[in-house]
């Protein structure tokens, strides 16, 4: 097989894996007695390694619009798990924390995530080497793919986003992700 036809073999095992994806994540899950969707989960996770965060800079590490996001916190807020807080000297700009149920929320959460990665563990005939190389090549590839369309955490067309190159890896850079492959039409 060529390179760009395990390239589109891989891709195409992204989507397989974004379908189920979102089939799991159609069914929520209960921590300490708060029923979260897997979006809700992420986003308490994203805010609790980032204690203090503000909503717009959420936003963009979640790559979802400020509209979306705002949303997704308003439920986290109603469900006793965050504070949104505005920032001192800056009445535009909210800051989010955890509340102790939240804190409670997210702990649990990782349990069920690290309990769900043992399982797996224990059923896949993969190395730790296996892994580490798949991570690797998923890091780059996701870094290719978010240089190229995503602008502040939101997909652009080819015509509005600015395209640098991508950052160097310890084994080689990858290419730049300015020139559209061919056949792809411009925006």
């Amino acid at each position: 097989m060529s390179l760009p036809d395990c390239f589109t073999a891989l891709l195409d095992q992204f989507y397989n894996m974004e379908r189920i994806i979102t089939a799991i994540e159609k069914q929520p899950k209960t921590y300490e007695g708060v029923s979260l969707h897997a979006n809700e989960s992420h986003t308490l996770k994203l805010i609790a390694q980032s204690e203090g965060i503000s909503q717009a800079d959420l936003s963009e590490r979640m790559y979802r619009t400020k509209g979306a996001t705002s949303i997704a916190v308003d439920k986290l807020v109603k469900k006793g798990l965050i504070r949104r807080e505005r920032e001192e000297g800056n009445q535009r700009r909210y800051l989010l924390t955890l509340t102790g149920l939240g804190w409670r929320v997210h702990e649990a959460h990782l349990r069920y995530d690290a309990a769900n990665a043992e399982w797996a563990a224990g059923l896949l005939d993969l190395t730790e080497q296996d892994l580490e190389t798949t991570i690797r090549t998923l890091d780059r590839v996701i870094t290719l793919y978010s240089r190229r369309y995503l602008k502040n955490g939101v997909y652009v067309s080819r015509g509005g986003a600015e395209h640098g190159p991508v950052p160097e890896e310890a084994d080689g850079s990858l290419p730049e992700a300015d020139t559209p492959p061919a056949g792809e039409a411009q925006a």
